[in-house]
């Protein structure tokens, strides 16, 4: 089958109204789950393993964020975090490491119920946003074509890319409306949703996406015993993250870039 010409007004009233819809859900719900999160921090901490659970979690999240955004940091500043975390004699992670494992069978004796009533809303929280936002787009706009890769394809692929669209000569390469709700759903929001959350995001986006997929797939989302009864693993491999780091300051080439973009844009 030929090309085919795409009205512009599908941009306007089909695929704009799509990805403004999907922002501002996502950006509902992370706002939600940030409120959620913040009145659980808030309530007071009962017991020891409470307290070391949070002084855990609070450690490998600035580890993470270390390793995210070093670019930010000058090279001085940037070595002496690293070493406030990874020193073989007073790291941070280096200490929290040799912590023992737990016992998987105590730690499901002691399991909190309440924080699996949290896990299973939150589930069931994602399953209703995806199927809001899946009867949304397909009522509204099923059977539009929104745009074309440019590079051939496989007929493999018209399954994938060309939901909501019955017509078997169309070409492979053609997207449609439906497809594109997909593509936003897993990954497409995920830098836009960091801009706007902060760096708290990222864990955010990851669970997310994670407890989508596997939903998709009809898989449970509750994490594995090795994660929860062994964190000592998991201070070691945030260690070896944060010590094959090749700390940049990006700023450093922030003048650079701007001269580059004031010449290309003179010369137009």
């Amino acid at each position: 089958m030929s090309d085919i010409l795409i009205d512009d007004r599908i941009r306007d009233w089909v695929f704009l109204p799509i990805i403004i819809v999907m922002f501002m859900i996502q950006m509902f719900r992370g706002l939600l789950t940030k409120y959620m999160d913040n009145k659980k921090t808030t309530q007071k901490v009962t017991s020891k393993a409470q307290v070391a659970e949070m002084i855990d979690k609070n450690i490998t999240q600035q580890s993470q964020r270390l390793a995210r955004l070093h670019g930010l940091l000058p090279d001085h500043s940037f070595k002496m975090k690293r070493a406030h975390l990874c020193d073989n004699k007073s790291g941070i992670l280096t200490k929290a490491s040799e912590k023992p494992a737990k016992d998987p069978m105590q730690s499901m004796s002691m399991m909190n119920p309440a924080a699996m009533a949290d896990m299973l809303k939150q589930n069931l929280s994602g399953i209703v946003f995806m199927a809001l936002q899946y009867q949304w787009v397909s009522y509204f706009f099923s059977g539009f074509v929104i745009g074309k890769v440019p590079f051939p394809l496989t007929q493999k692929f018209r399954s994938m890319l060309q939901r909501g669209v019955d017509v078997q000569n169309l070409d492979v390469r053609y997207i449609s409306s439906i497809s594109i709700y997909f593509v936003l759903l897993f990954g497409g929001l995920q830098k836009i949703q960091q801009l706007m959350f902060g760096d708290d995001t990222d864990e955010f986006v990851d669970d997310t996406q994670m407890q989508m997929q596997m939903q998709m797939m009809g898989m449970p989302t509750m994490p594995s015993f090795g994660q929860q009864n062994d964190p000592g693993k998991l201070f070691i491999a945030e260690r070896t993250r944060l010590e094959g780091v090749k700390h940049t300051f990006e700023l450093n080439k922030s003048q650079d870039k701007a001269i580059k973009s004031l010449k290309r844009f003179l010369n137009q």
